[in-house]
């Protein structure tokens, strides 16, 4: 039998290697550690119970924060209207030197000057006594058409005079001491005590009383060359400047706000604080509270501009539109700015609570400000004004920014009475200059910036 050609040897030679190479990659396969499974894409789980009942409460106390917030400027602004004369006075003050007020003042001073003198009757009363009737006939009967013409002549000078000493700069001290001196008689305006300065009565008109204004004028009356100022009598007129219906409901409403006017600020600022603390999202939590102050803030602060057209139309026939818009603005500029004030403050909260987010775009700004507050740290290293220890304290007690900007922003209070919109300009500067100083005194930290155990996600 003849045996295997060399052609079939060559090919079962071939086939005998493809099995050597199949058992030898199957040896080292099982030889081989077994490859780790692909991770499953993370599927989101539903946030725990307490997470979300931290986040309702949170949501919450800001929700109550910010609808108790205009309650609580009310209540300091009437409280502090109510016990501090300076503030009372800086509030109205300003009055004496407007136009529209000034004019207003020498038109109805003028009116109650010559109601109570009775011009008419007191010309007609001397020409009596200076014409005799039986010596000069002809006299007397021209009497009765100079008599009109020299009671118009007496009004005209009383006008006159007392628009000298009303554009006079020493009106401005007569104004302010009829002020200080009737401060103590405000709170008798919501015990219907009508005696004061400022009164309201049972109708809800609100008006000034001129009497302590014209007690002061007379000697400036006397010394302007109107000697019948001396004869005045006193003077029970008034310039009404609103009409409050439902009075009595004000003025309970007023005194229970006067009485928490001290504590309901701090209950509001309380309420936010601790909200942004419970929430489980801070940043977030942030986010919301500035959205509810911004959105508040423009609500009330339109309500307030167009409150004074409303005023002047309900009043345009008492009291002219000039001066009506003058004295809104004088009560309303203190709470308008105090509106400014909550827009500018939600918009920082909102641009606060975006920058700690976990976003790429957060965490790039983060790392530029982290980078120039070190630069700004360098420059003050280089020139020897950053003490030493300093940064290191404030690095490892960060929270000591807050109590800092508290102490600067409770000084600015203090100081910007009343306050107005370029103090909350100014103030906003220099909160912002007062951050920033202790960010370089701090130097930046870009590392704890970029801790996800210290940025809670948005």
């Amino acid at each position: 039998m003849a045996g295997p050609t060399k052609a079939q040897i060559e090919a079962r030679l071939r086939e005998l290697e493809q099995e050597n190479a199949q058992l030898r990659g199957a040896l080292e396969t099982a030889a081989a550690p077994s490859p780790e499974p692909a991770p499953a894409e993370p599927v989101p789980s539903p946030p725990a119970p307490r997470m979300r009942g931290r986040a309702f409460l949170g949501i919450l106390l800001i929700v109550l924060g910010t609808v108790i917030a205009p309650l609580a400027m009310v209540a300091g602004f009437a409280s502090r209207q109510v016990s501090d004369t300076d503030t009372f006075v800086a509030t109205l003050a300003p009055l004496s030197a407007d136009p529209a007020v000034q004019a207003l003042i020498v038109s109805e001073a003028s009116a109650a000057i010559d109601q109570a003198l009775d011009t008419d009757a007191l010309v007609a009363e001397l020409l009596d006594g200076v014409i005799d009737a039986d010596s000069t006939p002809r006299l007397a009967q021209a009497s009765e058409l100079l008599g009109p013409l020299l009671a118009d002549q007496a009004r005209v000078a009383i006008r006159s005079a007392l628009t000298t000493v009303v554009e006079s700069d020493a009106f401005s001290t007569v104004w302010e001491q009829a002020l200080r001196l009737t401060h103590a008689q405000l709170v008798a305006v919501m015990e219907a005590d009508a005696d004061g300065a400022v009164a309201i009565d049972d109708s809800g008109t609100v008006a000034i009383q001129l009497a302590p204004i014209i007690a002061e004028l007379k000697p400036a009356l006397v010394d302007a060359g109107f000697t019948l100022a001396d004869s005045i009598p006193e003077v029970t007129a008034t310039i009404t400047v609103a009409e409050v219906p439902a009075i009595a409901k004000a003025r309970l409403g007023y005194s229970v706000l006067t009485t928490v006017g001290d504590v309901l600020p701090w209950i509001a600022i309380v309420l936010l604080i601790v909200g942004v603390v419970v929430h489980p999202r801070r940043p977030r939590a942030v986010i919301v509270a500035g959205t509810l102050l911004l959105v508040v803030g423009a609500i009330i602060g339109g309500a307030i501009a167009i409150g004074g057209s409303v005023a002047a139309a309900l009043i345009a026939t008492q009291v002219p539109t000039a001066a009506t818009a003058a004295i809104y603005g004088a009560l309303t500029g203190e709470m308008a700015a105090v509106m400014l004030a909550w827009v500018v403050l939600g918009v920082i909260a909102i641009a606060a609570g975006l920058l700690a987010g976990r976003s790429a775009g957060a965490a790039a700004a983060r790392r530029s400000g982290a980078d120039l507050l070190e630069r700004g740290a360098s420059r003050l290293d280089a020139r020897g004004w950053r003490p030493e220890g300093v940064p290191a304290v404030l690095r490892r007690h960060g929270w000591l920014l807050w109590p800092w900007l508290g102490a600067i922003l409770v000084l600015l209070l203090v100081t910007m009475r009343p306050l107005s919109p370029w103090d909350v300009v100014l103030g906003s500067l220099i909160l912002a200059a007062a951050a920033a100083l202790f960010g370089v005194l701090r130097g930046g930290t870009p590392e704890a910036a970029e801790d996800p155990e210290d940025v809670p996600a948005v």
